[in-house]
C-alpha cells in the first residue's frame, strides 16, 4: 500500500445541483471560548465543502458550535433558510445535522462495545417502542450498515475498539447515515485510516453529495482537500480569510490565505 497514488481513488466528480440552495447557513455566528469576531457561511445542498487552514485556526471549534457542543452567543443558524436554535446536539440530531469527530475514538465511538451497540446508540428513537427496542429491527440496522459500509467484523457484538482504524471510521458514519440526515459535518473524515478504505470513504462522500446532502468537510490533508471539495472555506486565527472556488483552488491559494495573506 506504501507509495500508492491518492489520486486514482478520488471520485470523478459528475454531480449536477452543486452550488444550490444553502441548507446550513451560519450568519454572523459567536460561539462559546471562540473569537470575537463573527463567522458566516453556507453549506449547499449536492456539495462538498472543504474547510482549510492552519492547526488552532477554529475550524473543529466552529463545527462544534453548529453541532450544538459550544452555546451560540451571536448570530444565527439557519436550516433551509429558516432560523434554529441549536443548543445541544440532540437539536442538532433532531434538525438532521450530524458530526463525524476528529478523535472517533474519544468522541465517535464507545470503545468497549459492540458495533451494533455503537450504530443503535444513536438511533434508538427509530428503534424503540413502549415496550423497548424493536430487535428484529435493531438487527435489521446492524446487518444493513455492516454490509453497506462493508466494515469487516466478525459479527455485531464484536467490541469496536478491536476493528481496524478504518472499520471503525465506518461504524462513525453508519450511526449517523442511518438516520438520513440534511447536513454532515466531517472533521478530518479519514485521519488514521489505511489507503483502502480512504477510497471507500471517498466514494461514499461523494455519493452522499451526489443525492443531495450538503457536505462540510474539514480537513488537514491538502491532497484530500484539493481532489474532494467543490468549494473551500479557508480560517485563520478564527475568521474566515477567504473562498476557493473549484476553478481557483490551489495549493498556494489555500496556503496564501490560511498563513493570513491576501491573494493576488
Amino acid at each position: 500500500m506504501v507509495g500508492r497514488d491518492l489520486k486514482q481513488f478520488y471520485p470523478k466528480v459528475c454531480r449536477t445541483g452543486v452550488g444550490g440552495a444553502a441548507v446550513l447557513a451560519l450568519d454572523g455566528v459567536r460561539f462559546r471560548g471562540g473569537p470575537d469576531s463573527p463567522v458566516s457561511l453556507e453549506v449547499r445542498s449536492g456539495e462538498i465543502l472543504g474547510m482549510a487552514g492552519l492547526v488552532g485556526a477554529g475550524r473543529t471549534e466552529l463545527s462544534e458550535a453548529a453541532f450544538g457542543i459550544r452555546p451560540l452567543t451571536a448570530g444565527e443558524l439557519r436550516l433551509d433558510g429558516k432560523t434554529r436554535a441549536i443548543a445541544r446536539p440532540a437539536d442538532a440530531i433532531a434538525a438532521g445535522i450530524v458530526l463525524v469527530p476528529e478523535d472517533r475514538r474519544l468522541h465517535g465511538l464507545v470503545v468497549p462495545e459492540g458495533v451494533g451497540f455503537n450504530l443503535s446508540l444513536p438511533n434508538l428513537d427509530r428503534l424503540g417502542s413502549r415496550l423497548g427496542v424493536r430487535r428484529k429491527l435493531e438487527r435489521a440496522l446492524h446487518g444493513a450498515w455492516i454490509d453497506r459500509l462493508r466494515v469487516k467484523t466478525p459479527s455485531a457484538a464484536q467490541p469496536v475498539g478491536l476493528l481496524s482504524g478504518g472499520n471503525q471510521q465506518k461504524v462513525v458514519y453508519g450511526k449517523w447515515l442511518a438516520r438520513e440526515p440534511r447536513v454532515l459535518i466531517l472533521d478530518e473524515p479519514t485521519r488514521g485510516v489505511d489507503v483502502g478504505a480512504k477510497a471507500e470513504i471517498y466514494a461514499l462522500i461523494d455519493e452522499l453529495a451526489g443525492r443531495g446532502v450538503a457536505v462540510w468537510m474539514i480537513t488537514s490533508d491538502m491532497e484530500e482537500l484539493l481532489g474532494m471539495s467543490d468549494r473551500v472555506v479557508v480560517m485563520h486565527e478564527g475568521s474566515l480569510a477567504g473562498e476557493l472556488t473549484r476553478d481557483r483552488l490551489t495549493e498556494e491559494a489555500v496556503m496564501q490565505l490560511a498563513t493570513g495573506g491576501n491573494l493576488k
